[in-house]
């Protein structure tokens, strides 16, 4: 099929100081075996060589598109910037640490064209931590009608958020935002379960890195400029950030009746909080099943979440 009939897929990459990280996400991009990508990348102000080493690459890839920000605009912005810049029919960020599995765009296009009533597809979502495999998302597929039923389960489910990296559809994400608060993922994908269904493909799609940032919630909530106690409460301020997404800060659920708002923002608050503090009671009583609330994001490796 010649690259002009397939649809454009933007591929983003928001980086800072990632003059020697940048190459693992970029050859992760080159392998899908999909001609018709462009690369955006969103430089925020480094201070390394990161600008070298990017335009050094365009010599040989003109679909890398290069922007370097005149200050530092913060990570959730620079995710921002990269959406807004995409002119693809569909869309994913890369950290530039994390890397996708090689010839998952194809498989993800094809599904996509095939089925309009989804917004977002993904395959399973392998974590790395010190260059080990540690824990496998899966399980996050969201095919109800009812679109409030997909984000309460949502939201009753997700622990990592990873599903922020798979393939949306550009074009739906123009009213979501990606907030400056811990548990940011967890609110954009639950706007995306409100506008259609969501479908986790059973292969691995993404590995991602633990470590930077996200390397526990005390460094997290931190970096977000959060109160000191949502590092060690972080699940109780995003259950509250999930009341408020649904309540008024999205418009994406403004079409919804008062008292169908109410419902599921309540809904949507009591579903992170027992999917989190209830597998800590579960926890409890499961060997090798611990999640540790106060010494950050880490539990014990499982095989799937």
């Amino acid at each position: 099929m010649e690259t002009n009939a397939l649809p454009l897929v933007s591929v983003g990459i928001p980086t800072y100081n990632g003059g020697h990280r940048i190459f693992k996400p970029l050859e992760s991009i080159w392998k899908q075996n999909y001609p018709n990508i462009e690369i955006l990348i969103s430089d925020n102000c480094s201070t390394d060589t990161t600008q070298n080493v990017i335009e050094e690459l365009q010599k040989n890839h003109p679909e890398i598109k290069y922007f370097r920000q005149a200050v530092n605009i913060g990570q959730m912005p620079n995710y921002s910037f990269l959406l807004k810049n995409a002119s693809g029919k569909y869309f994913i960020w890369v950290a530039d640490d994390d890397a996708l599995e090689p010839e998952v765009i194809p498989q993800y296009v094809a599904f996509m064209e095939r089925y309009a009533l989804f917004s977002l597809v993904s395959g399973n979502i392998r974590y790395w931590k010190d260059d080990a495999p540690d824990v496998l998302e899966s399980g996050f597929t969201f095919e109800q009608n009812s679109a409030g039923s997909r984000v309460f389960e949502f939201y009753s489910k997700v622990i990592y958020g990873g599903l922020l990296h798979g393939m949306m559809r550009t074009e739906l994400t123009r009213d979501v935002a990606i907030r400056h608060v811990v548990g940011n993922d967890y609110h954009f994908v639950a706007n995306l379960a409100y506008l259609g269904k969501i479908k986790n493909l059973d292969f691995v799609g993404y590995h991602k890195n633990f470590g930077g940032i996200s390397k526990n919630f005390k460094q997290y909530a931190k970096h977000m400029r959060e109160h000191w106690l949502v590092g060690y409460f972080p699940h109780i301020k995003i259950a509250s950030d999930a009341y408020a997404e649904v309540m008024h800060r999205s418009p994406v659920f403004s079409g919804m009746s008062p008292q169908s708002k109410l419902a599921l923002a309540i809904s949507s608050f009591f579903g992170v909080l027992f999917c989190y503090y209830g597998r800590i009671v579960v926890g409890m009583r499961v060997q090798n099943y611990v999640i540790y609330p106060l010494n950050g994001l880490f539990r014990k490796p499982l095989s799937k979440v």
